[in-house]
């Protein structure tokens, strides 16, 4: 023992540097061997074998709560961590002290926690981080909510008044609007609703005689005259003529009761009338003066009262159109691209002095045209208008006096047009079978009677009804037609010609 401590121990009775480990005060861990009554032990290697000529390493801690220093002692090799060793749980014995496994390098230690205290530091710095931008945009929306209220309330311009004339001293489209809107008006229809089944075949009795009329229709009028205290209204034929009462109502929506003065389904124009005067009277132009291109505005209800008084513009697309009638008769008429739409018949097409040039009337409704719309001309319109404001009906027009019925409607037709063809009146399909003959006709004085046919007028074959209707407009009570009369004797026709006198229509 004294040999032993002799070597352990320099000349200063000092502990050797090679011997002593001044962290081998862990009892727990402490191994077998002697003490230098310091607590600080040697333990002698057991082996002579290198510690380095191994090609395995086993590594366990028997006790997890092994102290740094003494896991990091110079006692212990550590090899380098490639992957290419073999970890096995083993137990040690604390007599086998020469295959301890050696300690981790106390650097590696150092450097571990230093990589986790930065990533600490660096996990507070970014939440820092984030709560300071944070609390940075909230000082930024307020500044910018701040910023936001002090700027100044968008504020609008005065505009220059819109030019109601131009250069030419011509209205513009709101020139028209305003200066003749208030002679224009919408019109409300009320008819009496009787069952469908009163009066079958004469049988029953109407219940219905004496209820209130209901709203069965609107349209649009103009204000035309004034005289003996009442104002007239020029409107559409179609408008009025199935109505019982009627209202109308003006541009500041003021209603008036109106009266019916009469119609005229041949040119579709209509009249009413309402007792009260000064109003604002439209002012109206000969429409033979209109020029193909020339722009319009078309001012009444479309859809009804809803939309009264809507203005629309376009130009005359067409002079002189021809458009038929409900009674087969066709009217020269004005055509338009201006929107004319259902509620607008009656309504004034107006030229760009303001004046009333047409009545719009009707359009062409299909999918596959637009801006096809038709107006009376004024002429027609407001001539018409005062021959039944005058006598009630329209003076001067010139007819035959007798009812009749399309030959197309018998069911022979094909069989009699075919015949007629053979004699020479080729595709009359137009033939007129008579139903009667007045009293007042020239042609009650003549050898005509009930189911014979006109087939032609003045020479000219009747392929349809429009080719009589349109000769009889153009004629005068008093002018003489040649009629070509066709009558069925012994199942074979026989045909011969008849002078007609023309007599005036008042209905």
């Amino acid at each position: 023992m004294e040999d032993f401590e002799n070597k352990t121990k320099d000349s200063e009775g000092k502990v050797r540097p090679e011997y002593y480990n001044p962290t081998a005060n862990n009892s727990s861990q402490q191994p077998s061997g002697g003490t230098d009554g310091s607590g600080n032990y040697y333990t002698p290697p057991k082996s002579d074998k290198p510690p380095f000529e191994s090609t395995t390493y086993h590594y366990s801690y028997a006790n997890q709560n092994r102290d740094t220093a003494n896991q990091n002692s110079s006692n212990y090799y550590t090899p380098p961590n490639n992957g290419n060793y073999q970890y096995q749980n083993q137990s040690f014995n604390q007599q086998n002290n020469d295959n301890k496994p050696p300690k981790k390098s106390k650097a590696g230690i150092i450097i571990l926690i230093v990589l986790a205290v930065c990533l600490v530091i660096a996990g507070v710095a970014l939440a820092v981080s984030a709560i300071t931008g944070t609390i940075g945009d909230s000082k930024d929306n307020k500044n910018n909510t701040s910023q936001s209220q002090e700027v100044e309330d968008k504020t609008l311009s005065d505009s220059e008044d819109v030019p109601l004339k131009d250069k030419d001293n011509n209205y513009t489209v709101a020139g028209v609007a305003k200066n003749a809107i208030d002679s224009c008006v919408g019109i409300t229809v009320y008819s009496k609703n009787a069952d469908a089944y009163n009066h079958f075949f004469g049988y029953g009795q109407n219940n219905n005689a004496n209820s209130e009329p209901s709203k069965s229709g609107e349209g649009s009028g103009v204000l035309m005259s004034e005289s003996n205290g009442k104002t007239y209204i020029l409107t559409c034929a179609h408008v009025i003529s199935d109505g019982d009462s009627f209202k109308v109502t003006l541009n500041d929506d003021t209603e008036l009761d109106a009266t019916m003065v009469g119609f005229d389904a041949q040119t579709d124009i209509g009249v009413l009338s309402v007792d009260k005067t000064g109003l604002k009277i439209a002012d109206f132009a000969d429409s033979e003066k209109l020029v193909l291109g020339e722009q319009v505005v078309a001012i009444g209800c479309p859809g009804g009262l809803e939309f009264k008084n809507s203005v629309t513009s376009g130009f005359i697309s067409a002079l002189a159109r021809p458009v038929s009638s409900s009674i087969g008769y066709d009217t020269d008429c004005i055509q338009t691209d201006a929107a004319i739409n259902p509620g607008n018949s009656g309504g004034a097409l107006f030229n760009m002095q303001g004046q009333v040039i047409g009545i719009n009337s009707s359009k062409i409704a299909s999918t596959e045209y637009e801006g096809m719309g038709f107006a009376v001309p004024s002429k027609t319109a407001v001539e018409t208008a005062n021959s039944l404001i005058k006598v009630g009906y329209v003076e001067g027009r010139a007819k035959i006096g007798i009812t009749y019925s399309p030959i197309t409607s018998f069911n022979n037709s094909n069989a009699i047009i075919q015949a007629l063809a053979e004699l020479g009146f080729k595709d009359a399909k137009g033939t007129m079978v008579i139903s009667e003959i007045s009293s007042d006709s020239d042609l009650a004085s003549k050898d005509v009677q009930q189911y014979d046919m006109i087939v032609a007028i003045n020479g000219e074959t009747l392929t349809s009804t429009d080719i009589m209707t349109s000769i009889l407009a153009d004629s005068k009570p008093g002018d003489t037609v040649k009629l070509t009369i066709a009558r069925v004797e012994n199942n074979q026709i026989k045909t011969k010609e008849v002078d007609c006198k023309l007599i005036e229509s008042r209905g």
